[in-house]
């Protein structure tokens, strides 16, 4: 089968996009948001690490219902092409002992399901680039439901196709982790996740095996209704990547190329950790607005010593469009990204104590 057909590429969105940035209508500039920017304020992030035992007894309480009651489904984002990492598959790296990082997080799930005497359907995310491989590496695992993200062109900067005919397959890319919402609903999985019953999705990427189960801060989010929640995080000074900020009056996921020159993303305390909780019902609603879509960004990367500009879209700015709530989490228990391989041989021995 053709790729680009496997992988549901959608030629007219491409060369629409394709067109204006050749015309210069579409250009990084249009990254930036044009609307008035302002820090988020305290009471519209709920810091979970200080509830008092009462509350957290509550929430918990409301957590392990959902649990108990097989409502809460899983999603591990596994497209990514991984460039800091060498390109290779992270999902199937050995993080320790053998283990790789999805091995390890379906390890915490499955640690989730004998605690609480429960099903939790997990399912995976992968890309043209990372499909084959995370299969064969857990061929022994019968539980798991496979879904791709979509596939789409790479381009020179001068707006032409990319073509490498010695490796044709760096002529395509996963045009960011956006395309989660519509690959998820066109794989059938939503509807299938809906009709078990499955009320919620807990949706984290593959590289941060801090982004566990937790029943407070789902028991939190279903009193609280929320249809979509966002974990953020304390900042530390050099941290770099999205983070909640008022938007023309409103509140969403702002990731970092996107604020305006000279906004200081310092005044912001806190960042986004891309670990979030949905409501089946509201994605579903949303996915089948019709003429629904989230913005695209042109980003440029290097392919060997190249550049290349890709388009791509980002599973935070759903927050635009639902009712999204900011929950502040430990940083120092639920977020240890692992980007680079560098950053795993710093990060080795603590993650074996951790989640060994």
């Amino acid at each position: 089968m053709d790729i680009l057909k496997k992988y549901n590429f959608d030629s007219k969105t491409f060369e629409t996009l394709r067109e204006k940035y050749i015309k210069g209508q579409f250009t990084e500039k249009d990254n930036k948001i044009k609307g008035k920017v302002e820090p988020p304020p305290s009471n519209l992030l709920n810091d979970l690490t200080k509830l008092d035992n009462s509350s957290k007894e509550k929430y918990s309480s409301i957590g392990r219902e959902v649990l108990k009651n097989n409502k809460l489904g899983v999603v591990i984002v596994n497209g990514g092409m991984a460039t800091r990492f060498g390109g290779g598959v992270k999902g199937i790296v050995d993080v320790f002992d053998g283990k790789s990082f999805l091995k390890i997080k379906l390890q915490q799930i499955r640690k989730t399901k004998e605690k609480f005497n429960c099903n939790i359907e997990i399912f995976i995310m992968n890309s043209f680039a990372t499909e084959k491989a995370t299969i064969e590496h857990l061929k022994e695992y019968k539980d798991i439901n496979f879904f791709s993200q979509f596939i789409f062109k790479r381009l020179n900067p001068d707006g032409t196709e990319f073509n490498n005919p010695e490796n044709p397959l760096e002529n395509f890319y996963g045009p960011g982790h956006g395309d989660f919402i519509f690959a998820f609903k066109k794989s059938g999985l939503l509807d299938r996740a809906i009709k078990k019953g499955i009320e919620y999705i807990w949706y984290s990427n593959v590289d941060n095996l801090g982004a566990t189960i937790d029943e407070v801060i789902l028991g939190f989010s279903v009193e609280k209704n929320f249809e979509m929640t966002a974990e953020v995080a304390e900042k530390f000074r050099g941290d770099k990547g999205g983070a909640p900020a008022i938007v023309d009056g409103k509140i969403q996921i702002v990731e970092g190329f996107k604020f305006p020159d000279g906004f200081d993303i310092n005044s912001i305390s806190v960042f986004n950790t891309a670990t979030y909780i949905f409501q089946t019902k509201a994605l579903k609603k949303i996915v089948e607005t019709p003429g629904f879509e989230l913005p695209w960004y042109i980003v440029k990367k290097k392919v060997k010593d190249k550049e290349v500009i890709q388009f791509e879209r980002l599973t935070g700015d759903l927050s635009i469009f639902m009712k999204t709530g900011y929950v502040v989490v430990d940083r120092n228990e639920r977020f240890f990204p692992v980007k680079t391989p560098e950053d795993l041989i710093q990060q080795r021995d603590f993650l074996r104590k951790k989640f060994g």
